[in-house]
């Protein structure tokens, strides 16, 4: 459904982003002029200064600042300059000192105090560069709300290649899988992912999963965690909001292109199993060879037409392991300039990037326990050996244009395209109740996100000083599964395996999430008295989704029986066409009532938030936010069939939010908040929709009955920032949870799990993170985080569980970051190193027969990072897991799973034209 943004639209980008990248390269000379820019704040509270004068003192050059507070003065001499700034009501400022060399941006940031009686002009000297890290500290001290962040330079110095690896850095923030985002202990559905503004949607059918891991770091000027609730965020917030800003206007032209390649002491040069694809796997797509038969569209199958659905079905079923997994390929090309500087300036920044992989995870372990004996020994309902081959591809593009009308008006339009695909091919074998099983499963799996918005903003200076900006977005997001193959094969004999006609082990599996999110904001920011600023606006959310997906089995007829002689022969042969028609029947086993569903919802809210400088030292904001959220879902009763109704969950919200701010001294602050959130289920929670990867693989049910859980949030926090980007912080928070949403085990004796509404739950925390410079070459950027939380069943529901008192899914009770940064500029070389950790964590609820909770294990990840630059070149060279830890998940003293995912030593090269 795709049609719209297909491979042909990444031709079109690409040739876009190199016409406008090669295009200015020939009449682009090398200056022998450079440019002055910065921004211009308000000393007190951070915020930018709009029209302030910069000019250079003793000429007529110069500039006004824009709407964020921004200038640039160009075609300068290389020479040391003064610069004077100025603007009413403010003292005025000039900074000796400053040096332009020739053909570079010297980076200035001007901070101005408020003009008080007798006061003089202030004159100082020019330091060094203000860097973007120092720049978002600078944000983070001066906003109302608890913030932490990552700047696009410490990400870079880390070596981070995507938002999701990125993330753990971030203080009280894990990330699971890549991509899961936890903040402060809480999962995916207590946090509220943004990219520019707008929502991510999720490209998981199982969960609310932002796919950060599919957003190149590249792109990315900040990400930063909101973690105190303010009356303008959406109030599905508790552990925090995560906003992603793409860049927005370069100072200067910027073009680079990239390469990287990275070794796995597991995986790379070992035989990985694959099996053939089709011709675009390697740009991650299927060209139509996995596509469901057309005769799938307006009827099931059955024996009168399985003849012609057959000759339509990718028919092989072979993996093999006759292909090497070689080291990892990426590739970028990066684009970044601003035209028309004088009249209107325009601003274009755009990426492109591609990574291939081909890659073995072999020798994973997976139980899964029944019960326990008597004498305290498991019982297990299954014990598999898995394997499996990977062939992932991901193919990003980014496309930003922005313009100015004037200094305080501004437009744009952001773009962003990602897909990702991975061709996995699986080898499950081991015991299952009472009998030995080998599996096999081809899954080629897409996720593709389309985000687009339109933002504006201005700026009133006569009217209130006030602020009118706004956004409308549409975010697409897929996520296609054509065709996952699977088989299975039972022992009969000491080494020999034979088809098992039962069940839906043994046939196709195809299905499409296909989720549109539209959303509109409009925020008006005014000034009314000199101590108090008011922001008030409102929101517009409407989701779609459609799942569908088909179900086809293969299945023994009663007569001929398979002969055991082709029952042995590898799926291949076995299920050729002339064999399936003889001896078998295709089957189609889809239940439209719980296989298909329709999501929608539609949420309104309206916000008003008050700002109070009550004394020079003390501010507070006071804001109250009104949602209304309408959530639906339908099934149909067949392909063609009428759609019923099976959940609605309809709730209206009024949500306070209080944020205090004391200024102890100068760079110190105290801070309170209270606030009230919740936190919706999802639509995958409450469809009727089952699914599990293989045989007593994990099948997950969801549950209608589901209901909202509302939070309640306290937190405090002590801050102290210092010259160079250096601070030091402790937070204490505490929430309550009423129905918190947690995944249960279902009690039945198959391994099976359902979305439930525990009765109430509490999480208490504490926070300490801090950035020192040792000397003028070393920093050190350290935060742990513990938490302590409890949650609690009802009386009804106590017999169910294996303890009625435990720690929420998900809370890990500590994460550590820690990173070591030293700069040798002698030898343009810059050296570091990164660790991060997490205490156990519960990721499934145990059932009472079990006695225990699952629970993930800590996972210790060490890695260095050298970059070194030769002129325009940068090299870098990385490793991660240094340690060489495995994941392991454990249900009292049994390991249910356990995978050693090796070292990586990654090798990257940029070229910057």
């Amino acid at each position: 459904m795709l049609d719209f943004i297909n491979l042909s639209l990444f031709k079109n980008l690409a040739v876009c982003i190199v016409i406008i990248c090669i295009g200015p390269l020939k009449s682009t000379a090398q200056s022998n002029t450079g440019t002055i820019a910065g921004t211009v704040v308000d000393a007190k509270s951070g915020e930018a200064v709009i029209g302030a004068n910069v000019s250079i003192t003793g000429t007529t050059k110069g500039a006004a600042t824009d709407l964020d507070g921004n200038y640039t003065i160009r075609d300068l001499e290389p020479g040391i300059y003064s610069i004077s700034v100025s603007y009413i009501s403010y003292a005025k400022k000039t900074i000796t000192g400053v040096e332009v060399s020739s053909g570079e941006n010297t980076s200035l940031n001007i901070s101005l105090k408020s003009k008080t009686v007798n006061m003089e002009e202030v004159t100082v000297t020019a330091q060094a560069n203000q860097s973007s890290e120092a720049g978002l500290l600078s944000i983070q001290r001066k906003s109302v709300p608890v913030q932490d962040g990552l700047s696009s330079e410490q990400i870079s110095k880390i070596g981070d290649g995507d938002v999701g690896r990125a993330m753990k850095r971030v203080t009280g923030v894990t990330v699971r899988n890549g991509k899961d985002v936890y903040v402060r202990g809480l999962g995916n559905r207590y946090s509220n992912i943004q990219l520019n503004g707008a929502q991510v949607p999720s490209t998981d059918p199982n969960k609310k999963e932002a796919p950060t891991d599919l957003f190149s770091s590249g792109l990315v000027e900040s990400i930063m965690v909101q973690k105190t609730y303010t009356a303008d965020q959406m109030a599905e917030f508790s552990g925090g909001s995560v906003k992603i800003v793409t860049k927005q206007f370069p100072y200067d032209r910027n073009f680079s292109i990239s390469y990287s390649t990275s070794y796995n002491t597991v995986s790379t040069f070992e035989d990985t199993f694959t099996s053939s694809g089709s011709t675009t796997d390697f740009l991650g797509y299927d060209d139509g060879k996995r596509s469901m038969p057309s005769t799938l569209n307006n009827q099931r199958a059955d024996q009168s037409n399985a003849n012609s659905i057959m000759q339509d079905l990718h028919n092989d079923w072979n993996i093999s392991n006759n292909k090497r997994s070689m080291p990892s390929q990426s590739y970028s090309i990066n684009y970044a300039n601003q035209f028309n500087q004088d009249k209107m300036p325009i601003g274009i920044v755009s990426n492109f990037s591609y990574k291939f992989n081909r890659s073995l995870e072999p020798g994973k372990t997976e139980k899964f326990v029944q019960d326990f004996r008597d004498d305290g020994t498991p019982n297990f309902n299954s014990n598999f050996g898995k394997s499996e081959g990977l062939e992932t591809a991901d193919l990003s593009g980014m496309l930003n244009i922005y313009i100015k009308p004037s200094s305080v008006t501004k437009f744009g339009l952001k773009t962003l395209y990602s897909n990702s695909a991975t061709d996995r091919k699986t080898i499950v074998e081991g015991d299952a109740l009472n009998f030995t099983t080998r599996q096999t499963v081809s899954d080629f799996d897409r996720r593709t996100v389309f985000s687009a918005t339109l933002e504006g903003e201005t700026y009133f200076e006569n009217f209130l000083q006030s602020t009118l900006e706004g956004h409308i977005g549409y975010n697409k997001a897929q996520r296609v599964r054509p065709d996952r193959r699977s088989t299975q094969y039972n022992e009969v004999g000491s080494g020999d395996f034979q088809f098992s006609p039962f069940g839906d082990n043994n046939g196709h599996f195809f299905s499409n999430q296909d989720d549109n999110n539209y959303s509109g904001e409009l925020k008006y920011k005014f000034n009314p008295l000199k101590f108090l600023d008011v922001t008030a606006g409102g929101n517009v959310i409407i989701k779609e989704r459609r799942f569908t997906s088909r179900r086809l089995a293969y299945r023994d007829v009663l007569s001929p029986y398979v002969p055991d002689d082709l029952a042995r022969q590898s799926p291949g042969i076995l299920f050729d066409d002339a064999n399936v028609l003889e001896y078998m029947e295709l089957t189609e086993t889809t239940q439209f009532d719980a296989d298909w569903y329709d999501g929608t919802q539609n949420l309104y809210a309206a916000f008003i938030s008050t700002k109070w400088q009550v004394l020079d030292n003390l501010s507070f904001e006071v804001g109250l936010r009104a949602e209304q959220s309408t959530q639906r879902i339908e099934t149909p009763d067949g392909i063609n069939g009428e759609y019923e109704e099976v959940s609605k969950v309809d709730s209206t919200n009024i949500l306070p939010a209080i944020n205090l701010t004391y200024e102890i001294a100068d760079r110190t602050n105290f801070r309170l908040a209270y606030s009230q959130t919740l936190a919706r289920p999802e639509f995958r929670e409450i469809s009727n929709f089952a699914f599990a990867d293989y045989l007593v693989g994990q099948r997950v049910y969801g549950n209608p009955k589901l209901t909202q859980t509302n939070i309640t949030n306290y937190d405090i926090r002590f801050e102290k920032y210092s010259q160079g980007g250096q601070m030091f912080a402790v937070s204490l928070f505490y929430k309550q949870f009423e129905k918190p949403i947690e995944k249960f085990y279902r009690l039945t004796e198959a391994n099976e799990v359902r979305f439930d509404n525990a009765k109430e739950a509490d999480l208490f925390g504490v926070e300490v993170e801090g950035r020192k410079n040792i000397t003028d070459r070393l920093q050190v950027v350290a935060n742990a985080t513990y938490i302590y939380s409890e949650t609690r069943m009802s009386e009804t529901e106590q017999n169910r569980v294996a303890n009625s008192e435990r720690p929420m899914v998900g809370q890990s009770p500590y994460v550590i970051n820690a990173s070591v940064f030293y700069s040798m500029p002698d030898w343009s070389t810059d050296f570091s190193v990164s660790y991060n950790t997490f205490g156990e964590r519960i990721v499934t609820v145990g059932k009472s027969a079990q006695r225990h909770d699952e629970y993930e294990q800590s996972f210790h990840d060490l890695g260095v990072k050298i970059d070194h630059s030769i002129g325009r070149f940068d090299l870098s060279l990385e490793a991660s897991n240094l340690l060489d830890d495995s994941r392991e998940y454990t249900l009292g003293d049994v390991t249910t799973f356990k995978y050693k995912p090796g070292m990586t030593f990654k090798l990257g090269a940029t070229l910057s034209l």
